[in-house]
């Protein structure tokens, strides 16, 4: 109702939280580094997580790279302290393995009841790990990141490898897969490469065409098939399936879903800007104006007239996190996740 009236207005499901824009890696796809935008402080977290209550249920910490805050173990436990979401996923590229082992270790320790996913950035193996990530010691950290993670791993602790699909590693792309199932790692995830304003590449030329998409997408496909999974990870493997061909349509411009960008999901910046999405960009509000307070914010005109642009729009992108909210709310997309998922259930059982 709320996206088809405006009223009344929920709350959020999906948050993706970016804590900072700094990195200290050169992506061959990315130009975040670039914003240097000033970072909210511990107590302005404080605020916010109060204010959304208890309406996440899943909540991305992205950057930048989050762990060069060193106060980024406080802001998430202040959320999952306040919030108790039931997903935390955390993106990292993976270049300060101690670090980020001993403070997701911490967390994953403390919120028993709350299920914790690291993923890993990895686009590729070895020294085109490297190239891609503009960094000699990219593929070295990734890997010893993966192996401290899984160290004393606590039961309600995912690990795993996120990959980009770009021009920069089409190139061997299924070759170097099997390079990083290698790892051992719970899952690999892969999306495609897009134009974002939050990264500052809108002028880059890094997204695979759709014939070139293609042949990698039947093989992401065919990768879950193989290696079915039981109990959550299950239906994430669902979802995922519908994405990786949800993504070739819409690369191929036959249309997208209905988007539920700010209305169910939405990225609140470094700064306090709250966007729809990182995408566009477009602007909900400020936090510092509304003390912090989200749901103000939420309310206000400024947010109303976002959410009525975003729904005239009929945008398509294959952002994967907006995509997969607006797959739950898609009523033919979520018939499909549920067939898939009867399938599988009927294989594991034979």
């Amino acid at each position: 109702m709320f996206r088809a009236w405006g009223w009344p207005v929920a709350m959020p499901l999906n948050y993706t939280i970016s804590v900072t824009t700094r990195c200290n890696y050169r992506c061959a796809t990315c130009r975040i580094y670039q914003s240097n935008l000033p970072e909210m402080g511990i107590e302005d977290y404080r605020k916010i997580f109060l204010s959304l209550g208890r309406s996440a249920y899943w909540v991305t910490f992205s950057g930048g790279e989050p762990f060069l805050r060193d106060d980024f173990k406080d802001i998430v436990d202040l959320c999952c302290g306040s919030c108790r979401p039931r997903l935390v996923n955390i993106p990292t590229n993976g270049s300060m393995p101690d670090r980020t082992s001993a403070v997701v270790r911490a967390l994953a320790n403390r919120y028993p009841g709350i299920n914790f996913i690291v993923n890993v950035s990895l686009d590729s193996a070895g020294e085109e790990q490297n190239s891609i990530r503009g960094s000699g010691d990219a593929w070295r950290n990734a890997v010893s990141t993966i192996e401290a993670l899984k160290k004393a791993q606590p039961a309600n602790l995912l690990i795993g490898i996120g990959t980009v699909i770009s021009k920069s590693n089409l190139d061997g792309f299924l070759e170097r897969r099997k390079d990083l199932a290698q790892l051992g790692a719970g899952s690999m995830v892969a999306e495609v490469a897009e134009n974002r304003a939050e990264l500052l590449n809108r002028d880059m030329d890094i997204t695979p065409s759709p014939e070139e998409y293609k042949p990698i997408a039947d093989h992401l496909i065919k990768e879950i098939d193989f290696n079915r999974k039981r109990g959550w990870a299950a239906i994430a493997q669902s979802f995922r399936r519908q994405y990786y061909q949800y993504v070739y349509q819409v690369l191929k411009g036959q249309g997208g879903l209905p988007c539920y960008s700010g209305y169910a999901s939405v990225q609140i910046m470094p700064d306090g800007a709250v966007w729809g999405c990182c995408i566009r960009g477009d602007e909900m509000g400020r936090l510092s104006d509304h003390d912090y307070d989200f749901k103000k914010l939420w309310r206000s005109g400024q947010a109303r007239q976002i959410r009525r642009q975003i729904k005239s729009r009929k945008c398509a992108c294959p952002l994967a996190n907006a995509s997969y909210t607006n797959m739950t709310f898609d009523v033919r997309t979520s018939l499909r996740v549920l067939s898939d998922l009867l399938v599988n259930v009927l294989r594991i059982r034979k």
